[in-house]
């Protein structure tokens, strides 16, 4: 088979799982949901499956997209020591988040030159890979939505509804501003502070709050919303081709 199938890559993140859709190299769709799409039209050859979930949640979903292509061939996809002329900082390369790693690869192909990787959802996730495809390390910082959480549910007096969620100028004055403004503080001096360690390098990011976090930085930037897919598209592929 060649690698220039119809390829549905599933990404199970911690909250949501995304489902794109490749025709050769081109993205037909791209859907969220907590079940597989099944009205589409679109029978992939070939399913690259990357889980951040545990075991028994990855087997659920497995289970559930499996019943839905039982024809399709199946690539779970693993953080390892290399992949596509890229190589794995961690002494134990398996446990790199393969959101992480993903996200590493494609950046390196997509930039072609030393990257800043941010993946900011759940949680705060940021990667530094150079020039010639080695990945120098990375850090993993509560998300926004978790700072916010975690000061609610340890708290007994810090509540406040959705509707007192306003912006405002100076310090702030509510305590909707006070956790919502300190949270992206926190967040915010932690992008600088890795900026300031890398001013030369090309920031790439992906995750629902990061561009928003980075342009406050005024820090130049590349957003590709679908970058784990991408490097899952260009892991499968190697993988595919080598199975053959």
């Amino acid at each position: 088979m060649s690698v220039e199938s119809r390829i549905l890559v599933v990404d199970a993140g911690n909250t949501s799982i995304k489902f794109t859709a490749f025709e050769g190299e081109q993205v037909l769709w791209v859907q969220r949901g907590d079940s597989c799409p099944v009205e589409t039209g679109f029978a992939p050859e070939v399913i690259y499956f990357a889980s951040v979930r545990s075991k028994e949640q990855s087997a659920l979903l497995h289970a559930d997209v499996q019943a839905e292509f039982p024809s399709s061939e199946w690539i779970t996809l693993t953080s390892q020591a290399t992949a596509c002329f890229v190589r794995n900082a961690y002494i134990e390369p398996e446990r790199l988040g393969i959101d992480r790693w993903l996200g590493v690869i494609a950046a390196h192909h997509l930039i072609k030159g030393d990257a800043v990787v941010v993946d900011a959802g759940t949680a705060i996730k940021v990667d530094v890979v150079n020039r010639e495809g080695t990945h120098l390390g990375g850090y993993i910082a509560p998300g926004l939505a978790m700072m916010t959480e975690s000061l609610l549910s340890k708290t007994a007096r810090i509540r406040f509804d959705s509707h007192e969620v306003v912006e405002g100028e100076g310090l702030p004055n509510s305590t909707a501003r006070a956790v919502t403004e300190g949270c992206h503080e926190m967040a915010l001096g932690f992008l600088e502070r890795i900026h300031h360690r890398y001013p030369e390098f090309k920031w790439v990011v992906t995750g629902g709050d990061a561009q928003a976090l980075l342009n406050r930085l005024g820090i130049a930037l590349e957003c590709f919303p679908n970058l784990v897919a991408l490097g899952a598209k260009l892991v499968g592929d190697e993988q595919l081709r080598g199975n053959k």
